[in-house]
């Protein structure tokens, strides 16, 4: 039996144990298919859908998961920001007729949530731009990126007021949605690079009409953007997740061709892990980490994960070129890490480290 190199913070049940067994196990399918709803309602089934309430436990379900699939990672994170931003509350007449139709479904996991907020974390002008009308408010403008379009069932939207001082927070029916919102425009899905499973798609409004019913906050940009900002800096738990999978497939492969080097690097990259993965939490939950402590290791978590990635091509050797393999996928999922939830700031830090290396 092939020695395991990494151990859990924390076990998981056995049921969950093997909800991510299956969906680890149909990685490849889901890369080129796109995440089955079923891999969803599975993980709902043994609770491990939406809210996780113990941090340990949230962490080691989040490399796990990302480990097995980052598709299906992705998609089961998206849903927690909406879910959280509905228990927190909103501020408009229909927020809690809202919270009646979409919250309980949420937390169990019967229902999932897609979310579109990336697009307010850019400069420049708004896009989509939010005018408020009678009855409602009028959007303008394009979504680069809905992530769970085609097995979500409410839309989380962000939109920007025009002067960028206001952020207005719908939850929308995906069933019916052009039909509903006249002058929406559903494009159909990305053509990715990574992550192609992830069911990603570009909308477009034409001045199209959100009626207040729909509307569950209007809040200030400002504040929303420095509580983001603080999470966008903190090592990133997925990325650990790709790259401890990466180290057993590394470990696994080299044990099977006899290849003493990859053994031997896999288990130095599964030390380094380990101390990796101890400094990030510690820092996490360490209340006087310095920003600039927490966005060093997210860079340095960033950098190693393509390190595992592609150590473990190298060592598949040329079947690792050809698609449907767990190599080149998680090389290609490594290199979606490198811009998710990215900001300008940790994108400078990313570069600088580059030049560094040099």
């Amino acid at each position: 039996m092939n020695e395991q190199l990494i151990q859990s913070w924390v076990p998981l049940e056995a049921k969950l144990e093997a909800v991510l067994t299956r969906i680890a196990q149909t990685a490849e399918t889901t890369d080129r298919l796109g995440v089955p709803r079923s891999h969803i309602d599975s993980l709902a089934a043994v609770g491990a859908h939406g809210l996780v309430q113990d941090p340990q436990k949230h962490r080691e379900l989040t490399e796990r998961l990302a480990g097995a699939d980052a598709s299906t990672w992705f998609c089961w994170t998206q849903h927690q920001t909406p879910l959280r931003t509905m228990r927190a509350g909103g501020n408009q007449p229909a927020a809690q007729d809202l919270s009646d139709r979409w919250l309980k479904g949420l937390e169990r996991g019967d229902l999932l949530a897609a979310i579109a907020f990336a697009h307010v974390r850019r400069g420049g002008p708004a896009n989509p731009v939010a005018h408020q009308v009678d009855g409602g408010w009028e959007l303008t403008g394009k979504l680069d990126w809905v992530t769970s379009w085609d097995i979500a069932d409410v839309l989380m939207l962000i939109a920007a007021t025009e002067d960028k001082s206001k952020f207005v927070v719908c939850y929308l029916p995906v069933a019916d949605f052009e039909n509903i919102f006249e002058n929406a425009v559903v494009a159909a899905p990305l053509d990715l690079l990574a992550m192609s499973g992830t069911h990603s798609r570009p909308i477009e409004f034409d001045h199209t009409f959100i009626s207040g019913e729909f509307v569950f906050g209007v809040i200030d940009a400002h504040e929303w953007l420095e509580a983001d900002a603080l999470k966008t800096v903190l090592p990133n738990a997925a990325a650990l997740g790709v790259a401890r999978a990466a180290i057993e497939e590394l470990n696994r492969v080299s044990i099977n061709r006899k290849q003493a080097n990859g053994e031997e690097l896999a288990h130095e990259l599964a030390k380094r892990f380990e101390d990796l993965r101890a400094r990030s939490y510690r820092g996490i939950d360490d209340p006087d980490s310095s920003r600039g402590d927490l966005v060093a290791l997210r860079v340095e978590i960033l950098g190693f994960v393509l390190t595992c990635t592609v150590a473990v091509v190298t060592a598949t050797s040329g079947s690792a070129m050809v698609r449907g393999n767990s190599a080149e996928r998680r090389v290609r999922e490594a290199l979606f890490l490198q811009v998710q939830a990215q900001t300008q700031e940790t994108r400078d830090a990313m570069l600088a480290r580059s030049i560094c290396e040099l």
